[in-house]
């Protein structure tokens, strides 16, 4: 076999792998390399080998193995040596390994992570540059346009944000390239750099396909769509333009149509994928929103059919209200028709006895022998039972109304002239039945009676307390003497006069049923306490250790100042422990009631507060406040079992006292509160936490409040109660504002008590609880008196309209709290300012309920509370409750605007009333009724205009010109009197417009000749 070289075998000798090693260290290393080589292949040592080992090659080649290591020196024997030449191994190694080392450290470089990354960065960097000079080469299109085609790199010309290098590559890029699809090319850029970077992580080739195919899909598809388009710029570049014009050229407008329809299927089937998530994305958005907008079209259409059940009901009751009174008045038209009927049959009465006991005066001995005296008096009565009820259906003046009136009126009608003494009618029927039925009555005749008289049997019980009165004794004695004198008449006459008064049977059945001032408002739901945040009860706020620390200190402070403990005791509450000593026998109060700040001290409390002694217990109270202080939630004081089982009227759920109880307090019988402190230690959310406790357990018809924000911000969440909870005059903001209108308010409310205390004096009661259980059990006229509801008036910062507007302010606010209270108005004033300029005597002196957070002076305190311990709270809602003197330390409950915003929302997406509750409107002293000739002789600028507005409109206001031309309420009211004088409007009517006296026509005429 040949041992020459051929060509063909040379790949052989090639090794294709790299090996750091031999690049770095000039050798090859141990380890094995997955690529086979032959075992007679040369190896890189300092040996002198021949490269070539003849037919050997071809038998290690065949091998699976091979080794690793060449160790023959010189040609090994039995192989053939080539002819001709002899190859030097060394010099052979170092020329095949120079170059390879090279290019392997070159490829080594580019494959470390931190160039690929650095190129990555700098990929990124050069998108973003790219994407800037584009946008900005669109927002300067002009300049740097025209630099690039002229040739001028001026920079005062280019106004690209990236120089004259950033001008002409966003032109190459816009103008020369792809146009708009070239912002893929710079996409293609950013994902790669990114992807170098590891950030985002596209696979390469799918990419690279898409935007580049993608790139020129747009550019040729925006060449044919601008391109008769006169642009400044081609949309498709250059490349979409001179393309479709070639197109265009040698296919026409439809070859070129058809190519960018084919780019364009091209696209969408590259993304068909993404466009199938988009589209299921974009369905399935589209039924949310259906979805979302079937339930709100459910939810307006069941509070449709809730408004329309709500009016119909209001209808049937008003229906049924119309029916009670008709029949009101037609049982008093059926009494009124009675009265002349029972006038004519007693005239007639004396004459019938008459007749009738002179024709049976025969037969008087033969009656006395055989009968008893009662038989004569018994026909007698029957027959002039008879003859006056023929003469009431015959000549009645009310006969024509009571034969259409039914069955139930005969029925009533009956009894009443039939005679009033069931044993004379027994007696009558039992001796001279047989004699009538057999010759005056026919059949039909019979079956009338028989009806009458079992009607006359069914309505007994009934007909028996009509002729309760009637005098049987007095019938006897007439009888027994047979004498009809007038004193006899006279008792033949008595059982009449009843007949006149029919018991009511329209109210007995109103009675029945009590009034329900919910009713209006049925549907109204109370909001749920999940609008609330949970609880989150962490445990107890202060440890073991920290409270025996605290006693054995207490107790060492105490004995240093000479004052020595029985007993101590402690309760841990939520931000404070209350530590009760019993002293020893013999120490004096006032000793340890001087030691707070030698204690506060000591113990290194904010605020130490000593309680000597603590009423009714006999012991000595230390409050040290918690170092980990707890929340206490609005959601844990409303869903406690007190507030829920709570049978107050107007309850208010303040927090917690140190003994964790749940605390709460009656306003109604309070019946006003006082609510200080200083700015930032809890007033907003302690008003906040009452007028929520209130929301959750008052209806709408039982509750109003009056709100008055001088600051604009505090109070302004209640708005969407408008409808349901607030109160407010006619046109005018519910929540009050502007400081003009709190007087009007103040003096409205007023004349409102003045009002609800009339009916209380009208019905007979002391306060309006008693008046509201009457009018709901039926006992009072409806048209005359009205359910009513609680109003509680807050004002949020009484020193700042103190300051305004002083006795103005001050003189109905104490008349409110004089006064009110029996009339179901309380107050709540808050101010932060608690002097007694703000809190004057006259005020405090009828306001018993205080509330006292946090204030910096002890004279606040004493403001107050009228003694210390205010100045010594930590803030944070810690407070102080005093009702008639009696101090309670509460912690108050925390409620956050998010939660007071989900609640007002929750109650004003309810069907509610059409306006608020209307106060009535107040006219200012001195300015209603008549005015002076002068006085109409110098009207206000603006009297025609606001006549024209009364006339046109045919609403005749004080607060409506008030809205209308922004003027003040003395001048809107003289107006208002003007027009009364000149014959415009009529008087004031209390809360109601004045009623409009004229037309257009005549409003002119009165303007001209004035």
């Amino acid at each position: 076999m040949s041992t020459s070289y051929s060509p063909i075998d040379e790949p052989s000798f090639t090794d294709t792998a790299f090996d750091a090693e031999e690049m770095l260290n000039g050798h090859r290393s141990d380890r094995h390399d997955s690529t086979p080589q032959p075992d007679d292949a040369p190896a890189a040592s300092p040996y002198d080998e021949s490269p070539y080992a003849g037919n050997n090659r071809q038998t290690a080649s065949a091998t699976p193995s091979r080794q690793t290591t060449y160790a023959p020196q010189g040609n090994q024997p039995g192989y053939g040596s080539t002819t001709g030449t002899t190859v030097v191994p060394e010099q052979t190694a170092v020329s095949r390994r120079r170059p390879r080392a090279g290019v392997a450290k070159t490829l080594q470089l580019i494959r470390d992570s931190r160039t690929v990354m650095f190129i990555g960065l700098v990929f990124t960097i050069l998108a973003g540059y790219m994407l800037i000079v584009t946008i900005s080469y669109f927002a300067n299109i002009g300049s740097d346009q025209s630099a690039m085609l002229n040739g001028d790199f001026d920079p005062t010309m280019i106004r690209n944000a990236g120089g004259p290098a950033g001008a002409w590559i966003a032109h190459t890029l816009l103008y020369n390239w792809l146009g708009i699809g070239s912002f893929l090319l710079i996409y293609y850029l950013a994902a790669c750099g990114l992807s170098m970077l590891r950030v985002y992580r596209p696979s390469f080739w799918p990419l690279t396909m898409r935007c580049l195919l993608t790139a020129v899909a747009l550019s040729i598809i925006c060449g044919l769509v601008t391109y008769e388009f006169a642009s400044p710029v081609y949309w498709g570049g250059r490349h979409g333009h001179l393309l479709n014009d070639r197109l265009i050229t040698l296919t026409g407008i439809w070859g070129a149509l058809g190519i960018s329809i084919i780019m364009g299927g091209l696209v969408i089937i590259l993304y068909l994928t993404e466009l199938k998530r988009i589209y299921g994305v974009a369905s399935q958005g589209i039924r949310t929103y259906n979805a979302r907008q079937a339930q709100r079209r459910a939810e307006r259409e069941r509070i449709r059919e809730a408004e329309e059940a709500e009016r119909l009901a209001r209808e049937a009751a008003e229906e049924a209200e119309a029916q009670r009174r008709a029949a009101v008045e037609a049982e008093t038209q059926r009494q009124a028709a009675i009265q002349p009927a029972a006038a004519v049959a007693v005239a007639m009465q004396p004459a019938m006895t008459k007749n009738a006991v002179e024709g049976h005066a025969e037969n008087e001995s033969a009656d006395r022998s055989g009968n008893s005296s009662g038989d004569i008096i018994e026909e007698t009565d029957e027959e002039i039972a008879e003859i006056e009820v023929t003469d009431f259906e015959d000549n009645g003046p009310g006969s024509d109304h009571l034969q259409s009136a039914g069955s139930r009126e005969d029925s009533l009608l009956r009894p009443l002239f039939a005679g009033d003494d069931s044993d004379i009618t027994d007696s009558y029927s039992r001796d001279d039945s047989n004699d009538i039925e057999s010759d005056d009555e026919t059949p039909a005749d019979s079956t009338e009676t028989a009806s009458v008289q079992n009607a006359e049997e069914e309505e007994a019980d009934f007909n028996t307390p009509l002729f309760a009165d009637s005098d049987n004794d007095s019938d006897d004695e007439t009888e027994q003497h047979g004498n009809s004198d007038p004193s006899a008449q006279t008792a033949l006459q008595a059982p009449l006069a009843p007949t006149t008064v029919r018991p009511a049977t329209a109210e007995e059945v109103l009675a029945s049923e009590p009034y329900n001032p919910r009713a209006v408002l049925s549907l109204f739901r109370f909001p749920s306490v999940v609008l609330l945040r949970p609880t989150k009860d962490n445990g107890p706020s202060v440890d073991i250790q920290e409270m025996e620390f605290n006693k054995r200190r207490l107790t060492e402070t105490l004995r240093t100042f000479g004052v020595e403990i029985s007993k101590i005791e402690a309760t841990i509450g939520p931000t404070v422990t209350l530590y009760e000593i019993i002293p020893a026998e013999g120490v004096r109060t006032r000793s340890i009631r001087s030691l707070g700040d030698d204690l506060q001290l000591q113990l290194a409390a904010e605020g130490v507060r000593i309680i000597a002694p603590i009423p009714a217990k006999g012991t000595i109270g230390i409050e040290v406040p918690n170092k980990d202080p707890q929340v206490v939630s609005m959601r844990s004081v409303l869903d406690s079992e007190v507030y829920r089982n709570s049978k107050m009227e107007l309850p208010m759920a303040l927090g917690k006292t140190i003994s964790n109880d749940i605390f709460m307090a009656d306003l109604a019988k309070m019946p006003h509160l006082l609510v200080a402190g200083a700015t930032g230690m809890g007033k907003s959310v302690g008003l906040n936490a009452i007028i929520t406790s209130l929301l959750y357990k008052k209806h709408p018809s039982e509750l109003k409040f009056v709100l008055i924000d001088p600051k604009r911000v505090e109070l302004s969440l209640y708005r969407e109660l408008e409808r349901h909870y607030l109160a407010s005059l006619p046109g005018e903001d519910a929540i009050i504002t502007d400081m003009s209108k709190v007087v009007t308010v103040l003096n409205s409310l007023c004349i409102e008590m003045d009002n609800r205390l009339s009916l209380l004096e009208q019905a007979g009661a002391r306060n309006i609880k008693e008046y509201n259980d009457k009018f709901i059990a039926r006992k009072l006229n409806p048209e005359k008196h009205r359910f009513l509801p609680y109003i509680v008036l807050i004002i949020d910062e009484f020193a700042d309209l103190i300051i305004r507007q002083g006795k103005e302010i001050e003189n109905p606010v104490s008349r409110l709290a004089a006064v009110a209270r029996a009339a179901g108005i309380h107050l709540i004033i808050a101010t932060q300012r608690p002097t007694v300029n703000v809190i004057t005597g006259g005020i405090k002196l009828n306001i018993p309920g205080r509330i006292a957070f946090r204030v910096i002076q002890g004279n606040d305190s004493r403001t107050i509370l009228d003694q210390l311990g205010a100045n010594q709270l930590i803030g944070r809602g810690d407070m102080l409750f005093s009702i008639n003197g009696k101090l309670e330390r509460v912690q108050c409950a925390f409620i956050d605007t998010p939660e007071v915003s989900a609640i007002c929302e929750n109650i004003g997406s309810q069907v509610g009333y059409q306006s608020p509750y209307e106060l009535p409107e107040y006219t200012p002293e001195g300015e209603g009724g008549n005015i002076s000739g002068a006085t109409l002789g110098d009207r206000d600028p603006l009297f025609d205009e606001c006549a024209r507005l009364v006339v046109s409109t045919d609403t005749a206001s004080t607060s409506s010109l008030q809205r209308r031309y922004s003027i003040g309420y003395n001048r809107a009211g003289k107006i208002m009197d003007q027009m009364e004088a000149a014959g415009i409007v009529g008087p004031s009517q209390g809360g109601k417009p004045r009623q409009v006296l004229v037309d257009a026509v005549t409003l002119e005429h009165i303007l001209e000749n004035r």
